[in-house]
């Protein structure tokens, strides 16, 4: 598995497209690092905002870089993919954003009662029931997170596999 990402990374970063490659997993690795270190901290000041900064701790923002970059690097090896072949699949590193934006969005922030309120419960039903569910999220904020970094780090890995058996063609 880590030979096969190796390998991936090497034709990514090594061959035809390397600029492109070193263009995403800087400026997508660099926002998307910037986003979940605001976002991380965020339930700390409910919701998204400079002021949750402050509440930054140094496994926080590990993880947020490794979510940020983990990230552009599936994407890079996934865009490397597709130039030898077009069939590949293109939302592999998707599922690893969505991951890593669930923890912090759905404890402490208006996601929740907004879903709720899609589907079409009452008031008084939101309120009850809104704490209830962010509280989950609130307690085991840290099991999220490492699910989140899991996932992101299988879809690196999904797209080396993708990656290296575009070239065995």
């Amino acid at each position: 598995m880590i030979r096969q990402v190796g390998a991936a990374v090497a034709l990514t970063f090594g061959g035809p497209g390397a600029e492109r490659a070193y263009a995403i997993l800087l400026l997508l690795g660099g926002a998307a690092t910037a986003f979940y270190l605001v976002m991380l901290p965020s339930p700390a000041v409910g919701g998204l905002s400079p002021a949750a900064l402050r509440y930054l701790t140094p496994w926080l923002a590990c993880a947020a870089a490794v979510l940020g970059f983990g990230f552009a690097l599936a994407v890079a090896i996934n865009a490397g993919a597709l130039t030898r072949r077009r069939h590949a699949a293109e939302a592999i590193g998707i599922g690893g954003l969505i991951a890593s934006v669930l923890p912090g969005s759905l404890c402490c922030t208006s996601v929740v009662p907004s879903l709720l309120a899609l589907l079409g419960l009452s008031t008084p039903t939101i309120l009850s029931t809104t704490g209830r569910v962010q509280s989950i999220f609130a307690l085991h904020e840290s099991a999220f997170i490492i699910a989140s970094v899991a996932a992101v780090l299988a879809s690196v890995v999904l797209a080396a596999r993708n990656r290296t058996a575009s070239c065995a063609l």
